[in-house]
């Protein structure tokens, strides 16, 4: 795992160069109570954005992401993702698998983009929207 800024075009979350790279392989990837840019590459990783406005990249792999305290911006990719957002109001995209998205507290806004989603908004007003694929809405507090 790299930490610190490093570059090229497949380190970027959305357009923001890393500042915490993961492996090829299955990572545990935690951030810092600061702003941090991760970007979590191949093998199925677990990520946790902690504190600070986050943006994070699960990359390929069937990840699980938490977005942590900050206002996060969370996004899959084209495999199986669970994406969690946290306290604050979140944006979480799910790519082309087939992902479960969990809104939590705060305003948050869910993509589920292309594949079988299940989007769960959590408390607060959110804003949901699936895609092609056969999504499943919850709204309120999550099950």
């Amino acid at each position: 795992m790299t930490s610190g800024a490093v570059s090229g075009a497949d380190l970027l979350c959305p357009n923001r160069e890393a500042t915490i790279v993961g492996t090829n392989g299955p990572d545990v990837i935690n951030g810092t109570n600061g702003d941090d840019v991760i970007v979590g590459r191949g093998g199925n990783d677990r990520i946790n954005g902690r504190g600070g406005d986050d943006y994070i990249c699960g990359d390929a792999g069937n990840d699980t992401i938490t977005g942590g305290n900050g206002y996060d911006q969370v996004y899959g990719d084209d495999r199986n993702d669970h994406l969690i957002g946290g306290e604050r109001a979140d944006t979480l995209k799910g790519g082309d698998g087939n992902d479960h998205l969990e809104g939590n507290a705060g305003n948050d806004a869910l993509y589920g983009e292309n594949g079988r989603n299940l989007l769960e908004g959590g408390r607060g007003s959110d804003y949901v929207i699936g895609g092609p694929g056969r999504d499943r809405e919850c709204q309120g507090t999550a099950p």
